[in-house]
């Protein structure tokens, strides 16, 4: 059997096992997946019914609240208007006066352009009963008896749903939209309401449901069916289609039940309290899988006959010819003996490798040995001088980890001496300067006020540079700790904003703001963040003399981004590499014009990164400077 020929084979077995693997075990397990997949889009399409319903039924209740507030509607005049308490269907005409007709045109109007709303009726204290439309039956009835009327005289000041009820002169059942018409002495004189039937639900929700796997279910909490895609449904109890599952539809805000040949998706609207469901046939999950197993057979018998074809054709001319050649000489050379033989290298990788290999075979076998005997000349001599080479090497590491010791108390000490020795002074000189400018301890003259306000400010500029330097020290060495809080990036800005406004109202330069108040928060620590914003501003102040700084914040995808630009003076393109370097700044030497240590924005940038974020920076000589600080969303559960 030829090398060609087994390879085939191989690509045949293996293609069959594939396929039988596939279509073994692909339709279980997409089973699960696609009924999963249905179940998530189902729940999506509930959540988009339900807010179109609750939409709807808002609007409704904003609708009825605006006919209640309309004067025709308000008006008490009401002696005249029409009355059914005592009317006979044989006898009873209308009789409207103009009044009455201007609000029975103002419902009809609302009811001709709401094409979900079947009546638009009002009643009153006196019996009276005002429709859009003619009652079919002019039978007697009694307004105040309703439970539309006695719900919206219980909740005056309301718009309120009642329950599902029968109407009385059609086979529909309602749900009123009411609200109590109420005089300024809180006194209820009738009420206002607007019918939606079922008929027109179930219409309405078929309108919105389009793209539904199955059939759409609407229930109340009480179990009835307002909803249904078969008509005969509407208004009986829904355990006449779930049986026993019903307790669990009823009870639980979200689920699945399965039922016989078709599982219902269900979610109970939070805004309404009614349940929404939809049916998925089984049949749909399994003709999804059948789709899918057959698109991925079709593929996978695709893509092994293309791999089959491409490989044997490589394989041939790669592997099979070479190897064929290669067993010829070597059968050659095994058959003579013959060492001296040219083996003829073709080709490339591995073929050509063990051609090369059985060439220069005899060739190393000497080499071998020379080299063995070179290798144990130099390990022998290695191994006189590998004392002295590791002592050596000893005494180097213990003289460098010594003098790396020393640097470090040396640093810590002087870290530990600036802060007693610079900070603690500093601090009195503050205390005590501010009691004498306050004139605690006696008045000041001008001269004296302005010399010691000065000494004042010095100290407080000489501890934040030293400040500035414990913080960057603590940064490098991996000591600084940060806090950890949802901080709202608004407030901090403003807050640091208020801050530096005078300064820049001593220079007359203007802030401009345009912060989004729904920029959100991200996750951080609120004072340092305050600080990269306060460093990132002064910068602005300082550096511009005249134009403006303009603070902007916007949520950005999954980051909230802070600018800060100012028309300054700007920073060269060469060196914007150097700025956020610790004690760089971009003018040097004894005759700069701006005061600092340089550390501010070091200190701003290591901070933000810390926290997850980053500063960027754009800038134009003489046009000014832009610095974007971006920081990670905060995420609830973060």
């Amino acid at each position: 059997m030829t090398l060609r020929f087994r390879v085939l084979l191989l690509y045949l077995l293996i293609g069959v096992l594939v396929i039988v693997i596939v279509g073994g075990l692909l339709p279980s397990t997409l089973q699960a997946q696609q009924r999963d997949a249905v179940t998530r889009e189902s729940l999506v399409q509930l959540r988009h019914i339900d807010y179109a319903l609750s939409g709807f039924v808002e609007e409704a209740r904003y609708d009825v609240l605006e006919l209640s507030m309309n004067p025709l509607v308000r008006t008490r005049d009401d002696a005249r208007f029409t009355s059914f308490l005592n009317a006979s269907e044989a006898t009873f005409e209308y009789t409207v006066t103009p009044p009455e007709q201007a609000i029975v045109d103002l419902f009809r109007a609302y009811q001709r352009s709401h094409p979900y709303v079947s009546s638009v009726y009002m009643g009153r204290e006196n019996g009276a009963f005002v429709r859009a439309y003619p009652r079919a039956r002019p039978t007697e009835y009694d307004p105040r008896d309703r439970p539309w009327y006695q719900l919206g005289k219980a909740h005056p000041g309301e718009v309120v749903k009642t329950d599902p009820y029968r109407a009385v002169t059609t086979p529909d059942v309602n749900i009123g939209i009411v609200t109590a018409l109420v005089d300024e002495d809180g006194t209820v004189y009738g009420v206002v309401g607007a019918d939606i039937t079922l008929v027109n639900l179930t219409s309405y929700l078929v309108s919105v449901s389009r793209a539904s796997a199955g059939e759409m279910l609407l229930v109340d909490p009480n179990g009835t069916i307002l909803a249904a895609g078969d008509p005969a449904l509407l208004f009986s109890d829904v355990g006449a289609v779930l049986g026993d599952q019903s307790p669990t539809f009823l009870e639980t805000d979200e689920g699945v039940l399965y039922l016989d040949d078709r599982f219902l998706v269900y979610r109970r609207s939070p805004a309404l309290g009614w349940t929404i469901g939809t049916f998925v046939p089984f049949d749909l999950i399994g003709q999804r899988v059948n789709e899918a197993v057959r698109t991925v057979i079709l593929f996978v018998v695709f893509g092994l006959g293309l791999l089959a074809v491409f490989t044997l054709a490589g394989l041939d001319h790669l592997v099979i010819h070479p190897l064929a050649r290669l067993t010829r000489e070597s059968r050659r050379i095994a058959e003579t003996g013959d060492l001296d033989q040219e083996i003829e290298v073709t080709g490339s990788g591995e073929i050509a490798v063990l051609s090369r290999s059985l060439r220069a075979m005899v060739e190393t076998i000497a080499t071998m040995e020379r080299g063995r005997r070179q290798a144990l000349a130099e390990l022998r001599a290695y191994r006189d001088h590998l004392e002295e080479t590791v002592a050596e090497r000893t005494r180097d590491l213990a003289r460098a980890k010594e003098q790396a010791e020393s640097a470090d108390r040396l640093k810590s000490a002087f870290l530990a001496t600036m802060s007693h020795e610079l900070r603690t002074p500093l601090n009195s000189i503050i205390g005590f300067s501010g009691i004498l400018l306050q004139g605690l301890a006696g008045p000041l003259n001008p001269e004296q006020r302005k010399q010691l306000g000065m000494v004042h400010d010095s100290a407080q500029h000489l501890l934040a540079l030293i400040n500035d330097v414990l913080d960057i020290s603590k940064i490098e060495a991996g000591e600084f700790r940060l806090a950890g809080e949802p901080v709202p990036v608004p407030a901090v800005l403003t807050k640091a904003v208020a801050t530096v406004r005078p300064l820049a109202d001593e220079k007359g330069l203007p802030i401009e703001m345009a912060v989004d108040p729904a920029a959100g928060e991200v996750w951080g620590d609120r004072r340092r963040i305050e600080q990269v914003f306060l460093n990132l501003l002064s910068n602005a102040v300082k550096f511009t003399e005249q134009g403006h700084v303009r603070v902007a914040c916007a949520r950005e995808g999954d980051r909230v981004v802070t600018s800060i630009q100012d028309t300054g003076i700007g920073i060269a393109e060469e060196d914007l590499a150097r700025i956020f370097q610790p004690f760089s700044q971009v003018e040097t030497g004894l005759t700069r014009r701006y005061e600092g240590t340089g550390l501010g924005l070091s200190i701003s940038k290591r901070l933000t990164e810390m926290m997850g974020g980053t500063i960027e920076v754009e800038s134009r000589v003489g046009r000014g400077s832009t610095f974007r600080v971006l920081l990670p969303a905060y995420r609830e559960g973060q």
